[in-house]
C-alpha cells in the first residue's frame, strides 16, 4: 500500500502546468495584442559551472525594439537585412552555481491573439549549453486571459482534489486492514 503514496504524488506533479516545472522564465507570460512589453527572463544557473551567456531567439511575430545592458555582460541585438530583431544575446558575464542572472528587453506584441514561443540557449563556462523552450508569450485579449488563467486554475483544483481522494481512500484502506 505504500507504494501508493508516491504513485499518487508522481500523478499530481504531471498534472500541473508545465510552465511551474519550466526553469528559464519570461515575465509576463501574457500580453494584450498591439501592445508594448517590457520583458525579464529569469535565468537560474543549475549547473556545477559558471553560466556565461544566454541567447534568445526571436520568433518574426515579436517586434523587438531594444534590450538592457546587464551587468558584467555585453549586450547584442543581432537584426537581419530588413533591421528586425532575430536574436538577443547577452555575453561574457560569470554567474556562479545556483546564481541567478536577470535578462531584459522591450517588444511590440502582434495584432492577434496567438502564442510565442522562444527559445532560450544558456552558456556555461566550460563550454557546455542548454537549450530551453520555457519562454512563451501568450497574447490574448484580456477576457480571455483571465478565462485562460481560470481553467489553469480549475486543472489545477482538479488535480489536487483527486489527489486528496487518492490519499483518502489509501487511508481508508489502512484503517479496515
Amino acid at each position: 500500500m505504500r507504494r501508493s503514496i508516491p504513485i499518487t504524488v508522481l500523478a499530481v506533479m504531471l498534472a500541473l502546468p508545465a510552465s511551474a516545472q519550466a526553469h528559464v522564465r519570461l515575465t509576463p507570460a501574457t500580453a494584450t495584442p498591439g501592445s508594448d512589453a517590457l520583458f525579464t527572463i529569469t535565468s537560474p544557473n543549475e549547473s556545477k559551472q559558471p553560466l556565461t551567456g544566454l541567447r534568445l531567439t526571436v520568433p518574426a511575430q515579436l517586434l523587438v525594439e531594444g534590450a538592457a545592458d546587464t551587468s558584467g555582460f555585453t549586450t547584442d541585438v543581432v537584426r537581419d537585412q530588413a533591421g528586425r530583431a532575430v536574436t538577443l544575446s547577452w555575453q561574457g558575464g560569470s554567474i556562479p552555481a545556483g546564481g541567478l542572472a536577470l535578462f531584459q528587453f522591450s517588444a511590440t506584441m502582434p495584432d492577434h491573439p496567438q502564442t510565442i514561443h522562444l527559445t532560450a540557449i544558456q552558456t556555461f563556462a566550460d563550454g557546455s549549453t542548454k537549450l530551453w523552450h520555457s519562454p512563451l508569450i501568450e497574447v490574448a485579449d484580456p477576457q480571455s486571459s483571465s478565462d485562460t488563467t481560470a481553467r489553469l486554475l480549475a486543472g489545477l483544483g482538479v488535480a489536487l482534489g483527486a489527489a486528496a481522494v487518492a490519499i483518502a481512500l489509501i487511508e481508508e484502506r489502512r484503517r479496515r486492514a
